[in-house]
């Protein structure tokens, strides 16, 4: 299969839709999937199997993701526990967007330059490697990082950022500096740069904002 990989879980499996492939592809693929694991995986009782179904950086639609779970669905045995993307919703962004004191901004960092922001931004710009962006609230990051990246100047540890982090060369939030390249884990778009409870530089996703800071989740909503 080349637009959907399948991949086995303790707890069922993950379904792994390519960003780059046509949906009636996917759906084509999907469709012989399913016929295939009905066919190979006979359950006892009434067990079910779950299948947890990643988009990579694609956003369904609400039309597409209905698709899918009515594929499922033929199926009473396999369910569809979660659709995720490994960005934000535009509805998430577009709710940060209208918060008070958010900055678009869409710059061009080069090497050498500095941008400062009062307040909360989204990115959509780009920050070349040795060009810094630095703000006094958070980052919200859509666009290209390959500098730094600074939220919560100077001593504001309550400030996040959020963005696919995996080219930057540092993070910084208040007086806490981390080097992307010593960290060995997976950043993509719905990866958050915090500081915990330890007042310590730490990394987590938007699927535990609510956790990390409730207040602004409660502002955004689902991201």
């Amino acid at each position: 299969m080349q637009d959907v990989i399948l991949k086995g879980r303790q707890d069922g499996y993950q379904i792994t839709l390519k960003q780059d492939s046509a949906i009636s592809g996917i759906m084509t693929e999907l469709t012989d999937l399913f016929v295939r694991l009905n066919q190979e995986k006979k359950v006892p009782g009434n067990k079910i199997i779950n299948f947890t179904i990643k988009t990579e950086n694609r956003l369904l639609t609400e039309k597409q993701q209905q698709q899918i779970y009515a594929l499922i669905e033929q199926y009473p045995q396999f369910q569809v526990t979660t659709i995720e993307a490994s960005v934000m919703t535009h509805q998430a962004a577009q709710n940060w967007k209208q918060q008070d004191n958010v900055h678009l901004n869409r710059a061009i960092i080069r090497s050498g330059q500095e941008i400062d922001v009062e307040g909360d931004v989204l990115f959509i710009g780009q920050i070349h490697n040795g060009g810094i962006l630095k703000a006094t609230g958070s980052v919200f990051l859509l666009g290209v990082c390959e500098g730094v990246v600074q939220a919560g100047f100077p001593d504001n540890e309550d400030a996040l950022i959020v963005g696919d982090l995996t080219d930057a060369f540092q993070v910084r939030i208040s007086g806490s500096v981390g080097i992307i390249a010593d960290e060995e884990r997976h950043f993509d778009g719905r990866s958050v740069a915090y500081i915990n409870d330890l007042h310590l530089l730490d990394y987590s996703t938007l699927d535990n904002l609510k956790a990390i800071r409730p207040r602004l989740y409660n502002k955004i909503g689902e991201a």
